[in-house]
C-alpha cells in the first residue's frame, strides 16, 4: 500500500506533543508491504457455537517515504457450546488481540520547520521546552498508533471509541525572544506559569495561560494517571503496542427475525514505548449487552456498555452502533 497524509489543523490549539508534530509536520508519506494469515474453523462465520479462528498479520512501512516501522499483529478467538441448563445454541467465546508496531523513525526525521534544539529559556524552569526535548521516545507516527474503546478492529467495549490509551499533558504553543533576535515558539503544560528558578501553576480563574483554570498544572513529562495533577488537561495519544481479550456469552433470541444477544466482558489496553502491557493492573475493564440483527441489509449491532474502572474522562453508560460488520 502506499498512502499520503495530512492533518489540516490549525497550530494555535492546546494539545500534547506527539500531537503537535503532526499538526506543524506536513504531509507524510508511507509505503508498506505485509503478509497476512488467517485460519477459520468455526461452525458458522456469523453466529458460531464452536470451532476456533486465529489470524496473523505482519507488515513492514519504509519501501519509501516518511514512515518507518515494522508490526506485528495475532488475533484468535475460540468458540464453546454452552451447557445444556442454558439457553438451547447459546455458546461462550474467548477472544484475544495483541499488536506491536516497533518505530524505524527518529526525531530528527520529522520537519517541524520551528526552532529545536533550545533548553531551559528561564534558568532551572525545565518545564518550558523546544519541540523536541518533550515525550522524545515517542516516534511511532500518531495515525500508526493504537487507540482502543468501543466496536472494530481495536475494540474495547464500555469504552468511547479511540478513548482509551495513554495519556500525555496537554501543552501550550507560546513564543519566546531566544535573545539572538530571533522569536520562535517553545511548549509549556496548559495552566503553567513559567519563571526564572521554577515557575508555578496559574491561580484559580486565570485565563491567561490556557487549560480548564481550575489553578492545577501537569507537569510536562508526566505519562501515568497517577502522575497526572488534572486529567482533564490531557490527550489520548495512543500506544505503540496493545493487548484486549473478551469473554461473551451469546444467545439467540429470535430465530425468526434473525436477533442474537451477547453479554460481555472485555479487557486490555495501548500502552506506550517502553511500558508492559502484560502489567494486568495497567488494563482498563468494561462489560455490558447488546444485540446482533442479521437484517436485510448485513448485521447491524448495538451495545449498552460501562467502564468498570472509570476515570473523569470515561463516560457511563456508552451506547454503540454498527452497520454491516461483525461489530460484537
Amino acid at each position: 500500500s502506499i498512502r499520503s497524509r495530512k492533518i489540516d489543523q490549525n497550530s494555535n490549539v492546546d494539545t500534547a506533543a506527539i500531537i503537535f508534530r503532526e499538526i506543524l509536520g506536513g504531509s507524510e508519506l508511507t509505503s508498506s508491504g505485509g503478509l497476512n494469515f488467517v485460519a477459520d474453523y468455526r461452525n458458522d462465520r456469523m453466529s458460531p457455537t464452536e470451532g476456533y479462528e486465529l489470524n496473523g498479520a505482519i507488515e513492514f512501512a519504509g519501501l519509501g517515504g516518511f514512515t518507518k516501522y515494522l508490526r506485528l499483529e495475532g488475533r484468535g478467538s475460540y468458540y464453546i457450546p454452552a451447557p445444556s441448563w442454558l439457553l438451547d445454541r447459546s455458546a461462550f467465546s474467548v477472544r484475544t488481540s495483541v499488536g506491536y508496531a516497533l518505530s524505524l523513525n527518529q526525531l530528527s526525521d520529522f520537519n517541524w520547520q520551528i526552532p529545536t534544539g533550545i533548553s531551559e529559556i528561564y534558568s532551572g524552569d525545565n518545564q518550558v521546552r523546544s519541540l523536541d526535548q518533550i515525550d522524545t521516545e515517542s516516534t511511532l507516527p500518531l495515525s500508526e498508533r493504537y487507540f482502543l474503546g468501543g466496536l472494530g478492529q481495536f475494540q474495547l467495549r464500555g469504552f468511547k471509541a479511540r478513548s482509551v490509551g495513554p495519556r500525555r499533558p496537554r501543552l501550550r504553543k507560546r513564543y519566546f525572544d531566544f535573545g539572538d533576535g530571533k522569536v520562535g515558539p517553545l511548549f509549556q503544560p496548559v495552566g503553567y506559569i513559567p519563571g526564572y528558578g521554577g515557575g508555578s501553576c496559574a491561580p484559580k480563574g486565570v485565563k491567561a495561560f490556557g487549560g480548564n483554570k481550575n489553578g492545577l498544572c501537569n507537569d510536562i513529562d508526566a505519562k501515568d494517571i497517577d502522575d497526572f495533577a488534572d486529567l482533564d488537561e490531557t490527550d489520548v495519544i495512543g500506544g505503540n503496542k496493545f493487548i484486549t481479550s473478551s469473554i461473551d456469552y451469546r444467545f439467540p433470541i429470535s430465530d425468526t427475525l434473525g436477533l442474537e444477544g451477547v453479554v460481555f466482558l472485555d479487557a486490555g489496553n495501548a500502552f506506550s514505548e517502553g511500558d508492559n502491557m502484560l502489567d494486568l493492573t495497567e488494563w482498563r475493564w468494561g462489560t455490558g449487552a447488546g444485540v446482533l440483527w442479521f437484517s436485510p441489509f448485513g448485521p447491524l449491532a448495538v451495545i449498552l456498555g460501562f467502564p468498570l474502572d472509570p476515570t473523569s474522562q470515561d463516560k457511563s453508560p456508552v451506547f454503540e452502533f454498527s452497520v454491516g460488520g461483525r461489530g460484537l
